[in-house]
């Protein structure tokens, strides 16, 4: 397909202001031109998937005298950039039908195109601002998408969000700035050392005096961003009160690319990340069993979900604490099942909320008769983030898993018991959607919910996508797996 990655990456911004202008007189018709650049990206980076195993694709310029920007596309990143554009897409057009209700409530029923305008113009900012995250090649220009990618989500919560929206967006806009500059502390350090801002000159920090000191302040970055267990205070407001749709793409796209950074950046420094498995090993399950245990204490579905996405970041860590080419290209599969898994489970209870009013799961039951396509959409979802074949979150997990167990050593070691605690703690995973899924589908129907009907096809029709996306993978990953091995090893040899 003819084009390029820094058209890809830039179009949905370009689009901006056409969205905005067209979006003051069109209302929510807007979503269908902020879906022209949202296509095209998609398109093109589909067309790159099968090549880049073999040939990646890089495309460069010079910023400043030593300074050199640059797109890159492997095997690696561009899974995760596809499955960021993929999920844009899709929830763009969920938005059509979802926010103009939304819209409509906030504005006492009045008509204000002006509102929608805004929203798809933040929304196409916040899609560019991740895929530059994703495909950056230089730690300057990394930074500014990852600034950037703080703007138009704070933007959306505080204007568009739910609750006591501008306190909590406050919060969320806090919280990301003491990541970013956390991350920033240990970049510069890293340009200190090495003299270079490019990414791919980290590796020559591997046995350097201050490798562990720029490994710390890059991870305790990244971390806040995944919410880890004892930065993740922000992570149950923002995600609760946003809008669906950004709900949908903070929790399974925003905060897993800290996760990729992770490993693009810091897995290449040998004898930090590597030596300190055990430590990293308990954070991560502490994320995930604190995550899952929460959980399980909510009445509030979206904020349920919420709890859910960190238990995930747990697995993820895991993955990524091995060191090892079999568990990170588990986290990394991860991050495309609970990016599809989790968005379909934010789709099916944004349309619960829009159709009922409600978001209080004690007030909800038996609604899967009443919406069978939603309930189907939450059960594949939950099915997904638990690793449940036939999804793609069952490869993405089982993968987490060998890699931590590690090949047999002829003895039980401290590291195979926490391996086993970790896989013996998916099934809280299960525990908990389908408990979910009982009290909200099934049981007796109150009177209350008697004359509630499914979505419009708007909604359900993304729903669908994502639950056939999820299960298509499941059955064969081989295409995304192979080339992400293969960068994978590269990166710890």
């Amino acid at each position: 397909m003819i084009g390029s990655l820094w058209i890809a990456v830039l179009l949905p911004a370009l689009f901006m202001p056409v969205v905005y202008f067209l979006g003051r007189t069109m209302g929510k018709k807007v979503s269908w031109i902020a879906l022209i650049p949202l296509l095209y990206t998609t398109l093109y980076f589909t067309s790159l998937l099968g090549g880049v195993a073999d040939a990646p694709v890089g495309e460069y310029f010079d910023w400043l005298p030593g300074i050199r920007f640059g797109l890159y596309a492997d095997g690696l990143n561009l899974p995760i950039a596809l499955t960021v554009v993929v999920l844009s897409a899709i929830l763009v057009i969920y938005s059509n039908a979802y926010m103009d209700h939304s819209i409509h409530e906030q504005y006492h029923h009045q008509e204000n195109p002006k509102a929608h305008a805004t929203y798809y113009a933040l929304y196409l900012l916040y899609v560019t601002s991740m895929l530059g995250v994703a495909l950056s090649t230089n730690l300057f220009e990394f930074y500014f998408f990852f600034e950037l990618m703080i703007i138009p989500s704070w933007a959306l919560i505080n204007s568009y969000g739910s609750g006591d929206k501008e306190k909590i967006a406050l919060m969320y806009l806090m919280w990301s700035i003491v990541g970013a500059v956390l991350f920033v502390t240990g970049a510069l350090s890293a340009y200190a050392l090495t003299g270079s801002y490019e990414i791919s000159a980290l590796a020559s920090l591997s046995g350097q005096p201050y490798a562990g000191f720029i490994v710390l302040m890059m991870l305790l970055g990244f971390t806040v961003k995944m919410a880890m267990f004892g930065l993740h205070i922000w992570l149950p407001f923002a995600h609760a009160e946003a809008p669906t749709p950004i709900s949908a793409l903070l929790s399974p796209a925003m905060i897993g690319l800290a996760a990729y950074a992770i490993v693009r950046f810091l897995l290449p420094i040998q004898g930090v990340i590597d030596a300190n498995f055990m430590p990293l090993l308990l954070w991560g399950l502490t994320t995930m069993i604190y995550g899952g245990m929460m959980v399980l204490a909510q009445t509030d579905i979206k904020r349920l979900l919420a709890y859910s996405s960190m238990s995930q970041m747990g697995y993820l860590f895991i993955g990524i604490a091995t060191a090892g080419t079999t568990g990170v290209t588990g986290a990394m599969m991860h991050y495309i099942s609970h990016g599809l898994g989790k968005a379909a489970l934010f789709l099916s209870v944004g349309a619960i909320m829009h159709q009922t009013g409600i978001r209080d799961i004690r007030e909800l039951g038996g609604l899967a008769d009443r919406m069978p396509i939603t309930a189907l959409a939450f059960l594949i979802g939950a099915m997904n983030i638990s690793g449940i074949p036939p999804t793609v979150g069952f490869p993405s997990k089982m993968m987490i898993y060998m890699g931590a167990f590690g090949p047999g050593s002829g003895a039980i070691s401290a590291e195979f018991i926490f391996a086993l605690i970790g896989i013996l703690s998916t099934a809280l995973t299960v525990a908990y959607m389908m408990w979910t899924m009982r009290r909200i589908f099934y049981g007796p129907l109150p009177e209350h919910l008697k004359e509630v009907k499914e979505a419009s096809w708007l909604m359900t029709v993304p729903m669908m996508l994502l639950c056939f996306l999820s299960i298509v993978l499941g059955i064969y990953p081989r295409p995304i797996i192979d080339p992400l091995m293969e960068v994978v090893a590269g990166l710890l040899a």
